[in-house]
């Protein structure tokens, strides 16, 4: 009685696999009638392109910085304005958190002035005037006197910053009194041209 049922189960199985054979096998397209127009060819249909958005953040925005800095000179000046314009909305964020927690002194430059000319006036961009590292304290004035189509001044090599902004009271105050303070001959040079 075992045997019958699994001989049944057997043919069963074998006669599945045929039909699955079948269905799954070439077809033959029935030849059209004799008078019938053919059918149109298929529409061409476009690549599929798929498009990524970049993943944007203040932490790839500041890696990008340090990208740049190791990069062709020529291209760190378009990377910090580049850069910049991205930072507006997160601005404080990087003044506050970002910058003052990059070792780096070149980089930290870098934010404080891609950031910090979105704030100009603010206490925050105001503090990095008393960073240890000159080249931040440079980029700090630079920062603060940013003007669209006047005089640049160079904060290093591939990136000049116009200056000529009318300063605010509280600014000019506090470029002046680091002025008076200041013993590196660069920093000094470059708060004169942003005390304009």
């Amino acid at each position: 009685m075992k045997a019958v049922v699994w001989l049944c189960l057997l043919v069963a199985g074998i006669a599945t696999a045929i039909l699955v054979l079948m269905r799954l096998g070439p077809r033959e397209e029935p030849a059209p009638a004799p008078g019938t127009p053919p059918p149109p060819p298929p529409a061409e249909t476009a690549p599929f392109e798929e498009t990524l958005r970049a993943y944007e953040t203040v932490a790839t925005f500041h890696e990008d910085l340090r990208d740049a800095l190791v990069g062709p000179s020529g291209e760190l000046g378009a990377e910090v304005s580049r850069v910049s314009l991205r930072l507006l909305p997160n601005a404080r964020r990087v003044l506050l958190e970002t910058a003052r927690e990059e070792a780096s002194p070149r980089v930290r430059a870098l934010l404080v002035l891609a950031a910090g000319v979105h704030v100009p006036d603010e206490a925050i961009l105001l503090a990095y005037l008393d960073d240890r590292a000159p080249v931040v304290r440079r980029a700090a004035a630079l920062a603060t006197a940013r003007r669209e189509g006047g005089p640049p001044v160079a904060l290093m090599e591939g990136v000049e910053v116009p200056v000529g902004r009318e300063l605010a009271d509280a600014t000019r105050r506090a470029l002046a009194g680091r002025l008076r303070r200041e013993d590196d001959k660069g920093v000094r040079g470059t708060l004169e041209k942003a005390l304009g």
